[in-house]
């Protein structure tokens, strides 16, 4: 099972049980005086080429649903070199780095926002973080705009431990 799936299952899971209970509305609810309501309207698609607007709405929410994810295009240095990987690194029956880092409309990462979700050795975070700064992404893509988005990226390797 891939890390998508796992966060997929966990927010279902989640949903599932926020969901569950509705309690039963009061039988006298308060009287609230009539006053003027500002409705705001539903956010509808993003139409094409309003790049404002994309850009607005990826800035408020960093984890939107976007046409196109922001993705790896110049990886270099490795992430990982072999010739400084550490014996216990390269010894270990599974190895697993998780991190999260936002990508502008530049393809540049914003260390700022830099993330480690899961680590099993701190050399396989150190060695992302001094690579990915370093590294090209095509940036994510709402509405045929460029917009920042988290990039979420990482390594495994070997079989997982069990439980």
């Amino acid at each position: 099972m891939n890390f998508r799936s796992v966060t997929l299952c966990a927010a279902s899971a989640l949903f599932a049980l926020a969901c569950a209970h509705n309690p039963e509305p009061d039988p006298e609810p308060e009287l609230v005086p009539d006053q003027p309501m500002r409705v705001a309207p539903p956010l509808g698609a993003v139409k094409p080429g309003d790049c404002v607007e994309a850009v607005r709405r990826a800035v408020e929410k960093p984890d939107i649903a976007v046409d196109r994810l922001a993705s790896p295009k110049v990886m270099n240095p490795p992430a990982l070199p072999p010739k400084t990987m550490p014996v216990a690194v390269r010894r270990a029956k599974y190895s697993e780095v998780r991190v999260s880092v936002m990508v502008d409309t530049l393809g540049k990462a914003d260390m700022k926002t830099w993330t480690v979700i899961k680590t099993t050795h701190p050399w396989l975070e150190s060695s992302f973080r001094a690579a990915v700064p370093k590294w090209t992404f095509e940036p994510a893509m709402l509405a045929g705009c460029k917009v920042p988005r988290v990039w979420l990226g990482g390594f495994t390797a070997g079989t997982p431990p069990k439980g």
